[in-house]
């Protein structure tokens, strides 16, 4: 079944044999409950802006490297770790991020991963950009399954005078580089890294 017909009983399997990933059907079985029309989720999911958007507003931060925009999408900045709990030593990012971003807008870019095992949007997190910015598409790293092209260090067109948020938590010490064993290079990782 397509995305262009109307489903009237919204099920997880109809939604499988759509094609949608497991980890977005709990929401999308809910938004339908609420009455959200299937239709407008479009052929890509990726690119739909409802699920994904491009920008938002901060509402909520919920850890160090979790935030809630004011449309009620969770976000997990991709390619760092910083919890808050424990005695891993990185105490005080919640905060830090709060400083950063709470209340204004931010602009999201996504990587070959956009998605995680908990629901969360994976995104790059932009903040005091000076017009929408150029973004380079979420598989510009891609040329196999972890295989990677070189990492980008510039910011993107749009954001000259901008920061990377994930960028400002690993200089502050309140996080650090999270890479997946096995996965591609992400985008602004060597960017991050500390030298």
């Amino acid at each position: 079944m397509g995305y262009n017909k109307v489903v009237k009983k919204v099920t997880a399997k109809k939604l499988r044999k759509m094609g949608i990933k497991e980890v977005l059907i709990p929401g999308l079985l809910m938004a339908s409950v609420l009455g959200f029309s299937l239709t407008k989720i479009g052929i890509n999911i990726y690119k739909n802006k409802t699920l994904f958007p491009t920008s938002a507003v901060v509402q909520t931060v919920i850890d160090g490297d979790t935030l809630e925009t004011k449309n009620g999408v969770r976000i997990r900045l991709i390619g760092i770790n910083a919890p808050d709990r424990g005695d891993m030593g990185y105490g005080g990012a919640k905060e830090k991020l709060g400083e950063l971003i709470n209340n204004q807008k931010i602009w999201l870019e996504y990587d070959r991963y956009q998605d995680d095992q908990n629901g969360r949007i994976l995104a790059w997190v932009w903040i005091n950009c000076e017009a929408s910015p150029k973004f380079s598409p979420s598989d510009y790293m891609h040329l196999t399954y972890n295989q990677s092209k070189p990492g980008l260090m510039d910011n993107p067109d749009g954001c000259k005078k901008g920061k990377l948020v994930q960028e400002e938590l690993i200089k502050s010490g309140h996080a650090v580089i999270n890479v997946y064993k096995d996965r591609g290079e992400l985008k602004y990782i060597k960017r991050i890294t500390p030298k």
